[in-house]
């Protein structure tokens, strides 16, 4: 697997079903890399440098090496786990007020002791934790001031967007067993298609890995092709629509439960679905059966999501029909004396995801079928995730075909991202956990998620739910199984079902 530096692989076999020719060049393994380097291939850049923006799969993966979140969820999802604090968060007789000491003898990389009050300087920047609490330091702990009960705030820190980083001298500074990440084409790590992370000299546990560098590749079929060849170690950018063409590969692929949903959302500010009858009637008409189809064959009706939730999450209640039914939404609208709108505008994910392996196909499936109503749809595909991004927050579009990934094991955060009012996604009042991409304020819909929030109970979860199905605020479409992909070479690696794993203890 090993070679020389700069070397350039040529001759090599294609992987199954892939139309590469045999004389292909791939790219040069890079110059100086340390020994013992893990090699992580993904398919898009580092969104940003700073965790508490963090908004991506990518930059969560890369930016929790470096910056430590106070708590870690375990791959099974249960309870969080201490990780830069030393306890759980203790009540000193105000249940509004809870507190937890650093860990002991905590260091960021130039050698500055990780204080309460670096760390409450750090989470103070995190609007998903400011807006449920206020943060002190007092004395050696971190103290939370709660708005109202949250029982879960220790689930809410163990999210990469809670990561704990210092500025020093212009640099984020991080307690983590990595460096930040440096690029190694260019000087802009978010421009940058091969990023290095080095030991932190002062981490808790010195890593047993030399270095991670993190690969972008341009898209899946390249990603296989390195995968076979040896070239990655690591990577959840594979969906389990690849997973056949993994065979023969040096690798261990895992599938993992599902933890995200791919969703058509619907966007409630846009003048041709302002009445929520057309909206239901778009809604009914949507087979996630047939998208399930397109996106995996005639043997994945399975994924078709007949909810919001994920498996992963381990609640949920049903929303509509998966099979879609052109009849209904033609009766809604005629009841109602409506036309379906002429034309609509729908804005799709940059890339394949778990949610969503074949987006384009997708896309056809929807137009296809809001055409049977006399509705013609305008498809934009990003190139990119910052131009999808910029259509997020400007809210150009009518119908967005994308969906979400959980942050946590908890479903109330789940749902929170996509219908609370304050998720609506702006770049004014930007939250990591932002999706709320419907658009939808309602102080009602508030209230009920907050009370799901309190008791977690699927009884508390059937209002929500028949908002979302009234209003026609989203379809869920996909529940996407994660796939961590391995090399044989690799050891200690933990998969994650929310692809949240630490390299820390990983051995090459």
């Amino acid at each position: 697997m090993n070679v020389p530096a700069a070397a350039t692989r040529t001759e090599r076999m294609p992987a199954p079903g892939l139309a590469r020719s045999v004389e292909e060049t791939v790219m040069p393994i890079p110059p100086n890399l340390p020994p013992r380097t893990l090699r992580v291939g993904v398919l898009s850049r580092l969104a940003t440098t700073r965790p508490w923006e963090i908004h991506d799969h990518v930059s969560a993966l890369v930016l929790q090496q470096a910056y430590e979140s106070p708590y870690i969820s375990p791959p099974d999802g249960g309870a969080p786990r201490p990780l830069l604090f030393s306890e759980p968060l203790r009540s000193e007789g105000d249940p509004l007020v809870v507190s937890a000491a650093v860990r002991a003898g905590a260091t960021f990389s130039d050698g500055m002791p990780c204080t309460a009050g670096a760390v409450a300087t750090a989470l103070s920047r995190v609007g998903d934790v400011t807006s449920r609490a206020e943060v002190r330091a007092r004395g050696e702990k971190v103290e939370f001031r709660l708005r109202a009960p949250d029982p879960h705030l220790a689930t809410v820190l163990t999210a990469p967007f809670c990561g704990v980083a210092a500025e020093s001298r212009g640099q984020l500074l991080g307690t983590g067993a990595f460096l930040a990440p440096e690029p190694l084409d260019g000087a802009d790590p978010m421009k940058s298609e091969k990023l290095l992370l080095r030991p932190n000299p002062r981490a808790a546990r010195a890593p047993a890995l030399g270095g991670v560098l993190f690969e972008v590749y341009p898209d899946a079929d390249a990603l296989l092709s390195a995968v076979h060849a040896g070239d990655v170690h690591v990577t959840y950018s594979l969906t389990f629509a690849h997973l056949a063409r993994l065979r023969g590969a040096p690798v261990f692929p895992k599938t993992l439960d599902g933890s995200s949903t791919g969703i058509l959302f619907l966007n409630v500010e846009r003048p041709a679905l302002a009445d929520p009858r057309t909206r239901r009637a778009l809604c009914a008409s949507v087979s996630r059966t047939e998208i399930a189809r397109v996106n995996y064959g005639a043997l994945g009706l399975g994924f078709a999501a007949p909810g919001l939730l994920p498996p992963f999450l381990k609640k949920d209640v049903p929303l509509g029909s998966v099979d879609g039914n052109l009849g209904e939404a033609r009766q809604i609208l005629d009841g109602a004396g409506l036309k379906a709108p002429e034309r609509l505008t729908l804005v799709l994910t940059w890339g394949p995801k778990p949610y969503l392996p074949d987006p384009p196909a997708a896309a056809k499936s929807v137009a296809d079928t809001f055409r049977a109503l006399g509705t013609e749809v305008t498809v934009v595909q990003p190139k990119d995730r910052a131009e999808y991004a910029g259509h997020l927050e400007r809210a150009d579009y009518d119908l967005l075909l994308g969906g979400w990934i959980a942050d946590t094991p908890l479903p109330a955060d789940f749902l929170d991202s996509l219908l609370l009012s304050s998720m609506v996604v702006s770049k004014a009042a930007p939250r990591a956990a932002a999706y709320n991409l419907s658009r939808w304020r309602d102080p009602a819909t508030d209230r009920a998620l907050a009370e799901f929030r309190r008791t977690l109970d699927v009884k508390d979860l059937t209002p929500i739910v028949r908002t979302v199905h009234e209003q026609g605020l989203m379809v869920p479409l996909l529940h996407g199984k994660l796939i961590a992909v391995s090399h044989r070479d690799t050891r200690r690696f933990e998969p994650s079902a929310l692809a949240r794993s630490l390299f820390a203890e990983v051995e090459l």
